[in-house]
């Protein structure tokens, strides 16, 4: 399985600037074939028909520039490279350490990077420390001493080795960056399988250093591919972003929605008895649930980028995930203000919530 996932990784790096040309080809295709994004589907039906109520024109979406993850060449850090001797590491057959020592140093070894390679990283020093133990107790002394003294020096890269993975792993990164598309609507079932795999990922990075990983390397292999190959999170970044924008947008439609409305005319127009039923049958009915399902997603992934916030020690990064959790209280805020003109129509033309 391992195998199989470096080769995947090594034939993705080949591939991703072609499928990035390619993002760019569909994302130009859509915007030609559809005036709205999927995620606003509801909401500029409802708008449509509040304007056409009120007589004005509906307000079209714009798109609004979103946050770019910052590059991976720029998060990266220098980690030093510990080795064993070629004698020492055939004594050091018999130790598991030995075995990932010749693991770490085969072709297809050293083609292992991100997350997976700092995996390798905390198994290797958990093995050497059994092997200093077991060579100790087979009098071993001097190779028990040299392998300790590599011990010591491979724990202090730790540190650096977490954060190049945090950097650098193609499948974290893909899960944080913006997709070229929204969702359709929230989906309970591909959220959650996100949400897990980002939590092994986490369980790894979270380890203690001095402590054997909690999460097996298959748990961790399963996740990153299903990071990777999953577009939910990314789209899910762009719908919130996206909704929020319309939202402030429309915002013109209903600033005057009282005034516009006519209730204030001689017994009620005709004019506020639609728009009450626009706004419950269209807003309250289809609009609001959809805001609320993409909100709730959006605090629950927001637990675990505060968590990878807490581990990244790069400003630049630590930035970028504050701005995609920012992304859900945004929308929520703008999703409240768009419910206060209605309020006032509510009681300016004196109808009852509900």
């Amino acid at each position: 399985m391992m195998r199989d996932w470096l080769q995947r990784q090594l034939v993705g790096s080949i591939v991703r600037p072609l499928s990035g040309l390619g993002y760019v080809f569909v994302a130009l295709l859509v915007s030609s074939c559809s005036e709205v994004p999927t995620a606003l589907t509801a909401l500029d039906d409802y708008q449509r028909r509040v304007a056409n109520t009120l007589q004005l024109e509906p307000i079209a979406y714009q798109p609004v520039s979103f946050p770019q993850l910052p590059n991976s060449r720029d998060l990266r850090v220098q980690v030093p490279r510990i080795s064993v001797s070629l004698l020492d590491s055939w004594r050091l057959d018999q130790c598991a350490a030995g075995q990932l020592i010749a693991q770490r140093n085969s072709a297809l070894g050293k083609l292992e990077e991100g997350i997976s390679r700092y995996f390798t990283d905390l198994q290797l020093t958990q093995a050497m420390k059994t092997c200093v133990t077991e060579l100790e107790q087979a009098g071993e002394a001097q190779l028990a001493k040299r392998l300790a003294s590599a011990l010591q020096e491979k724990r202090q890269t730790l540190a650096a080795s977490k954060q190049l993975a945090i950097a650098t792993d193609d499948a974290l990164r893909h899960s944080l960056r913006f997709a070229p598309s929204t969702l359709a609507a929230p989906d309970d079932a591909a959220f959650a399988n996100a949400l897990a795999s980002l939590d092994h990922v986490l369980a790894v990075l979270q380890e203690p250093s001095q402590q054997p990983p909690q999460v097996s390397r298959e748990q961790l292999e399963s996740a990153l591919e299903q990071l990777h190959q999953s577009d939910y999170l990314p789209r899910l970044w762009r719908s919130l972003h996206t909704l929020e924008a319309y939202l402030q947008q429309l915002a013109p439609l209903t600033e005057d929605l009282v005034g516009l409305a006519g209730c204030s005319s001689k017994g009620r127009p005709q004019r506020p008895e639609v728009l009450h039923t626009v706004f419950l049958k269209f807003f309250i009915a289809k609009v609001q649930p959809e805001l609320a399902g993409y909100t709730r997603q959006g605090y629950l992934v927001n637990e675990r980028l505060a968590q990878l916030a807490v581990i990244s020690e790069q400003a630049a990064l630590k930035d970028y995930i504050q701005r995609l959790m920012q992304l859900t209280d945004k929308l929520n805020e703008r999703s409240k203000g768009h419910v206060k003109p209605w309020q006032r129509f509510f009681a300016a033309c004196d109808f009852t919530p509900g």
